[in-house]
């Protein structure tokens, strides 16, 4: 009986060897398509720019500024990327976004949705009082960078400083390039310098113009980097339009721009410091004052948070400034009596 066992189990195992030689394997040919998003068009050994886009990066204030991840109300939609993703995208982002993360590459480009390295934001920049201008790649930028307020509406008659944050919101750089957005006073003229026309992509062809630096131009999209005596400067990004320069105030206006900024800047803080408006470089909190007094503290705070001192937009940045002395000193206020008689 064991015998017989013995034949049948050398027979099964004879049947599956036979089954296992008369199989065939079928191989399937997997291939990489050769098309706009071939992932090694971008990620070969050979092809660098995403590491020096990388490397520029991280000497940026998007990947290391102290509002990083400030994850609440209307602050997630310009400090987290998730939440700025929501917005160009026109979908809502949580009320509070679980692990958010810096403005980063995938914040401004979706390379692996898209296929290119088209910008996510693509509308026209429109500032809070509703000025609107097309700075084309530059309108990314003012997404964020611009005051989250509307002079007309937040500057009123009877005006109280509610805490030492009222003001602009502190990224005015929008507002400083196209040109809007100052308290203007009556009777005086604001003048523009043409930054805004004068580039093709805004605030992109100067501030991400490619250096041999990592610490300034591209991706870090500084203008300077370091202290002085011997800051690094991107001053190839002016040479187009002014020549070869070493200062950034050297544009064209025939006097140093960022100097006679600082000392407009002087000026009007020592006239509101004493009238009791600021305080620490804020707004004086609890202080209830006119729509003029008020428009000289709006000016003084825009003028400070643009910090360019002046290059983004000279002349008008120095009309707000000069104007707001004049209203301390008692100027405009005669020639306001004037051409009310």
């Amino acid at each position: 009986m064991a015998m017989v066992r013995r034949v049948m189990a050398l027979a099964a195992i004879a049947a599956v060897g036979f089954m296992l030689v008369a199989c065939t394997r079928k191989i399937t040919r997997v291939e990489v398509v050769q098309g706009p998003q071939n992932c090694f068009g971008c990620h070969s050994d050979t092809s660098t720019f995403l590491v020096a886009a990388a490397q520029q990066w991280q000497n940026s204030k998007h990947a290391s500024g102290e509002t990083l991840n400030e994850n609440f109300s209307t602050c997630k939609g310009c400090h987290t990327s998730e939440g700025f993703v929501a917005r160009a995208t026109g979908t809502t982002a949580p009320d509070v976004i679980e692990n958010p993360t810096a403005i980063h590459c995938f914040t401004c480009h979706a390379p692996h949705s898209e296929g290119n390295f088209g910008l996510r934001w693509t509308a026209i920049a429109t500032l809070q009082d509703g000025t609107s201008y097309d700075l084309k790649g530059g309108n990314i930028c003012v997404a964020c960078h611009q005051s989250r307020r509307n002079v007309n509406t937040y500057v009123t008659a009877s005006t109280k400083f509610t805490s030492q944050y009222w003001g602009p919101h502190y990224g005015v750089q929008g507002d400083m390039l196209i040109g809007s957005n100052g308290y203007e006073y009556a009777g005086f003229t604001y003048e523009q310098t043409n930054h805004r026309g004068a580039t093709e992509d805004g605030c992109l062809d100067c501030h991400k113009k490619t250096t041999s630096r990592n610490v300034v131009g591209g991706h870090s999209f500084n203008m300077e980097w370091g202290t002085d005596p011997d800051p690094i400067r991107n001053t190839a990004a002016c040479v187009e339009c002014h020549g070869e320069i070493t200062d950034f105030s050297e544009v064209g206006l025939g006097f140093s721009v960022q100097d006679s900024v600082e000392v407009l800047i002087g000026e009007l803080t020592t006239r509101l410091e004493a009238a009791g408006l600021i305080e620490a470089g804020h707004a004086k909190s609890g202080v209830t004052t006119s729509a003029d007094s008020a428009g000289a503290v709006w000016n003084l705070l825009v003028a400070k948070q643009d910090r360019s001192s002046g290059v983004h937009n000279a002349k008008y940045i120095m009309g707000m400034l000069r104007s707001s002395i004049l209203y301390m000193d008692g100027g405009l206020r005669q020639r306001d009596a004037l051409a009310r008689q």
